[in-house]
């Protein structure tokens, strides 16, 4: 058995409090053991010292959205999504499965630069995952179906794409928006597989269209030749329209939440199904969106996990801006961009901790002096992560 040994000034196990003056050895592609250094008890000879460094599990992208690039604040308003999604740059984005393929092989490459080695990918080309098996990446694919109109219905579940899972690959299903898939298929989708990936109450306007069967939802929905009349508004938010039709699968990722209520979350919590809530809050800062409830989402015991879009591949971007946004801690923000987010895309076994057993995806960042808060130099300082294991 082939071990390495690595001491650091600190070790984040996640699991457990930080370790001053810690070391980790991994053998065989695997962490074999964890501790302080003054309990090590192998041939030092053999440790490679990192010196001033923190060493960190890898990090975790736990919704990354390839199809939706950031629109350029010069040609499109902020906080004007629809706007966004019927213009000619987004629809002929969207519509290329080649500048798409770019764009994900562009984030895979970045995704290691970031630190980052286990992503969700929800797209509406499932067929691009053929770059991830041989990537490294440990990722979850979502294939995004969508088609409102009832008469639709059983072609678009007939004709969705079919994957076989890999040893670091895995898919689904799930509707591109809660307002744009018909109710059929989100069934049908819940009934036959255990894993679900839905942006739901991130803006304001689908309460509207769920309350009234109005608003911008519907001109938008008229505008594609997607909306269909015999649909009645169930007058009720998005959420209960959600769970009242049983579109939850056994475990779900919600991401955005901005607008739910805390009798929602309530409501969430009394449920059978597990609910992880995935934050963005720099997407939503671009759109004007709002901000989610993150602190209460927390305090109610929700898995919080963080997730990116697009151009937007910095995963510690995205956790600096969860500490501008909702005030979580450090440690807190650590812990959702690496156990948490595996926990939502399955992977919590393997990867998202330093623990003995567990596969070493280990990355420390450097210092040129010593360090008092190791949470502190991954998030708030531009130091770059470099892959150990």
């Amino acid at each position: 058995m082939v071990e390495r040994t690595f001491f650091a000034e600190w070790v984040l196990p996640i699991v457990n409090p930080p370790v001053k003056d810690g070391f980790i050895s991994v053998a065989n592609g695997k962490i074999s053991s964890i501790g302080k250094q003054s309990e090590f008890s192998g041939d030092r000879k053999l440790v490679q010292d990192l010196g001033h460094a923190v060493v960190t599990p890898a990090l975790v992208n736990a919704l990354f959205h390839p199809d939706y690039p950031v629109a350029d604040p010069q040609t499109t308003p902020r906080g004007n999504f629809f706007n966004w999604m019927h213009s000619g740059i987004n629809h002929t984005r969207m519509s290329s499965r080649l500048d798409v393929e770019s764009d994900l092989l562009s984030a895979i490459k970045r995704c290691y630069d970031y630190g980052t080695v286990a992503i969700g990918i929800r797209t509406r080309y499932a067929e691009i995952s053929k770059h991830l098996e041989h990537s490294g990446l440990y990722s979850v694919v979502f294939q995004l179906l969508n088609g409102f109109r009832e008469g639709d219905a059983f072609e678009i579940w007939k004709n969705r794409s079919q994957f076989e899972n890999t040893d670091l690959t895995r898919f689904y299903h799930a509707g591109e928006f809660l307002f744009n898939l018909n109710p059929e298929v989100f069934r049908s989708i819940a009934r036959t597989q255990d894993k679900i990936a839905l942006p739901i109450s991130f803006m304001k306007d689908e309460d509207v269209f769920f309350m009234k069967g109005q608003g911008r939802i519907y001109q938008y929905l008229l505008g594609k030749g997607d909306m269909d009349y015999r649909w009645q508004a169930p007058r009720t938010s998005p959420l209960r329209y959600f769970l009242n039709n049983a579109f939850a699968a056994e475990d779900n990722i919600l991401s955005q939440v901005i607008t739910l209520e805390e009798e929602e979350l309530d409501l969430l919590s009394q449920r059978p199904e597990t609910f992880h809530m995935c934050l963005h809050p720099r997407f939503d800062r671009q759109w004007e969106f709002g901000t989610a409830p993150g602190q209460l989402i927390r305090d109610k015991g929700f898995n919080i996990c963080l997730g990116t879009f697009a151009e937007h591949m910095d995963i510690r971007a995205e956790m600096r801006s969860a500490s501008a946004e909702y005030g979580f801690r450090s440690d807190e923000i650590m812990r959702m961009a690496t156990l948490n987010g595996a926990k939502a895309l399955g992977f919590a076994d393997r990867i998202g901790s330093l623990e003995p057993g567990k596969d070493a995806k280990i990355y420390s960042i450097h210092s040129e002096t010593s360090i008092a808060d190791p949470y502190n130099i991954i998030l708030f300082t531009n130091e770059r992560l470099h892959q150990i294991s």
